[in-house]
């Protein structure tokens, strides 16, 4: 879930999608890639959620997940401004948006965090 929360600013998104209401006015507002796709976001989901009192159990996993969708998107030529309300973009440009090379890289890098994860399993006995 928390990979797909900062394209709630993309109205045709998945989470776009689920909350429409939320997503439109935010995406005429701001546009994609604004302010959900920036360390502004991140920390400012961090503070409510612990405001919220949840437990790290449930915001770990969401941020690191918010976290890997920032880090995919600094792969593609477009990038982010991750600290807007600065225009200036940070990308690595290794791929462009869509691309068949983008779709590589995530599967690869998903895999690659799987295969970590059953080792963390194994390694601590969980």
């Amino acid at each position: 879930m928390g990979a797909s929360l900062p394209d709630i600013d993309h109205p045709g998104s998945w989470v776009g999608r689920r909350l429409i209401m939320i997503s439109r006015p935010l995406g005429a507002m701001i546009g994609h890639r604004g302010l959900t796709h920036s360390l502004v976001a991140v920390i400012t989901c961090l503070v409510f959620l612990r405001w919220e009192g949840l437990s790290h159990s449930v915001i770990d996993p969401l941020v690191v997940g918010y976290l890997s969708h920032l880090g995919a998107d600094l792969l593609t030529t477009s990038g982010l401004r991750l600290a807007w309300p600065s225009s200036r973009r940070h990308s690595i440009g290794v791929c462009r948006t869509g691309s068949m090379t983008e779709s590589v890289i995530v599967i690869g890098m998903s895999l690659c965090a799987d295969i970590n994860i059953v080792h963390m399993h194994r390694a601590f006995g969980l």
